[in-house]
């Protein structure tokens, strides 16, 4: 009778795909994983042929990117917004499409983790000022005026450069670096899939988790931002900017962007997720690549006045929207495999 083989024998190394200049970089921390359960299918899919068939069914990879696709056409306009419902039934039939993958160590998972995991934070934003949690202002605008010597920085800079009588190159680059926000970290995913697919997992680990621990402050500290604060007069001269430029550029796309993207949780202030995966972005690049640091640093000072002159956010959003960011950097560097040293000096 044939020797049954022992489950936990001794354990070899499941890793991801390595790039090509692996010479590059430091050996990949790896789950340990036992060589007859990647055989058994517990790590690299179903024993059971059948059932394997199933998994790796050219029509189930169909259904599972099409669902993405879904998630990613409805937040791009009102649908999500007007029929909420719609938006959680899609997240619960994404679960279902993509559970079997969830079983399994594969690289194209994260995909999954990344789009629904962004979609179902866009769900629940829009729900976080929905509690009996009262809605806030006063500590971020005294916190500023601590800080900045009894002045509120929004105040400052739009007295000083802009007018409601015409539309300047300062407020266009404003907003266009606001708006970059949703463009620019997706962008990002796309490069590293394809140039560091091992360090993949953590990047989207590291976004993903920005957005969550945000969204876990946006139910307890719901916030205005300055623009509504000062429709409420507890500031004066202060103007959402992104209105006025929006407005000269096609006032009908503008609605429908804003009514997609902006309107479904005006107070979800703190912290600022646009400064928080900005700078996730310039701590993913620190520890992995760091040619690209120093232009995304500029990239989060500049999305930093860019937010703060558009009336958008206090300087204290912006500061929790960093700890925010770090937090998740932390967790990401323990939680998920990755390699450690840099891809350049």
């Amino acid at each position: 009778m044939a020797e049954r083989p022992q489950l936990f024998s001794p354990p070899t190394l499941y890793r991801f795909r390595e790039p090509a200049h692996s010479d590059t970089v430091s050996p990949m921390r790896s789950w340990p994983v036992p060589r007859p359960a990647i055989r058994a299918g517990l790590f690299d899919g179903p024993a059971s042929p059948a059932v394997a068939a199933v998994f790796d069914s050219r029509a189930l990879f169909v259904a599972q990117v099409a669902v993405l696709l879904a998630m990613l056409a409805i937040v791009a306009t009102k649908v999500w917004q007007e029929h909420l419902g719609v938006g959680f039934a899609l997240a619960g039939l994404s679960a279902v499409l993509w559970s079997p993958e969830l079983w399994r160590v594969r690289i194209r998972s994260w995909w999954f983790i990344y789009v629904a995991g962004i979609f179902f934070y866009t769900l629940l934003r829009a729900l976080a000022d929905e509690t009996a949690i009262p809605i806030h202002s006063a500590y971020v605008i005294d916190f500023d005026h601590l800080v900045f010597f009894g002045r509120e920085p929004v105040e400052v800079l739009q007295d000083r450069l802009f007018s409601t009588s015409r539309v300047t190159a300062l407020d266009v680059g404003a907003v266009l670096t606001h708006w970059s926000f949703f463009l620019a970290p997706h962008v990002a995913a796309i490069t590293i899939f394809f140039w560091r697919r091992d360090l993949f997992a953590r990047y989207v680990a590291l976004v993903v988790g920005t957005m969550y621990m945000g969204l876990l402050l946006f139910f307890f500290i719901p916030t205005t931002p300055p623009w509504l604060a000062a429709q409420a007069n507890q500031l004066s001269g202060v103007f959402r900017i992104m209105d006025f430029v929006g407005g000269t550029v096609n006032r009908d796309t503008y609605a429908s962007f804003h009514a997609s993207l902006g309107e479904p949780n005006s107070v979800a202030a703190m912290p600022s997720i646009h400064m928080g995966v900005t700078f996730a972005m310039y701590l993913w690049a620190r520890a992995h690549y760091r040619r690209a640091a120093w232009p995304l640093l500029a990239y989060c000072a500049v999305m930093g006045f860019a937010l703060v002159y558009l009336g958008e956010h206090y300087v204290l959003d912006l500061l929790v929207g960093i700890v925010v960011a770090s937090a998740a950097f932390w967790a990401s560097r323990r939680l998920v495999p990755g390699v450690e040293s840099t891809s350049a000096p």
